[in-house]
């Protein structure tokens, strides 16, 4: 890959962690009003969906090398988060789709161990999961 697409999708990936620290920001403003912490769980939902749907191309190109089943991976957390816009509990809700986001984090570690992802990949999704992993846990914690 060029590194020109290289720094695109950099730049890309950190832009997608924005809307995470702005419902941040927003809460931390007093802007509970907008339902903020609604609108980062139902971008969370979208993101892993997004994920998900990486891990399915990979999967499609790489299903002999791989002993990880990625499409029944990436289904299951994309129902997963989903599903958390219907819980009741808000606990809940940054729970599940922080867990979920750790579990698509720990299943490309499993890929770059295996030569699926590449390293740089790898390094930039470690960091933008921690971002995003802490600005939900942030909203958890304003939950209360």
């Amino acid at each position: 890959m060029r590194s020109t697409h290289i720094q695109l999708a950099k730049t890309l990936t950190f832009m997608g962690a924005l809307p995470f620290a702005g419902a941040v920001v927003a809460q931390l403003q007093g802007m509970a009003h907008y339902h903020t912490g609604y609108l980062a769980l139902t971008y969370g939902a979208v993101i892993i969906s997004f994920l998900g749907g990486i891990h399915w191309g990979l999967f499609l190109g790489n299903a002999q090398y791989t002993r990880l089943n990625l499409l029944v991976s990436s289904n299951l957390l994309a129902l997963v988060a989903w599903a958390t816009l219907f819980f009741v509990v808000p606990v809940t809700q940054y729970l599940v789709q922080i867990a979920a986001f750790i579990a698509l984090w720990l299943i490309d570690r499993k890929l770059v161990a295996e030569g699926i992802i590449e390293r740089w990949f790898y390094r930039l999704r470690s960091q933008v999961t921690t971002i995003v992993v802490l600005c939900l846990g942030i909203m958890l914690v304003l939950q209360f």
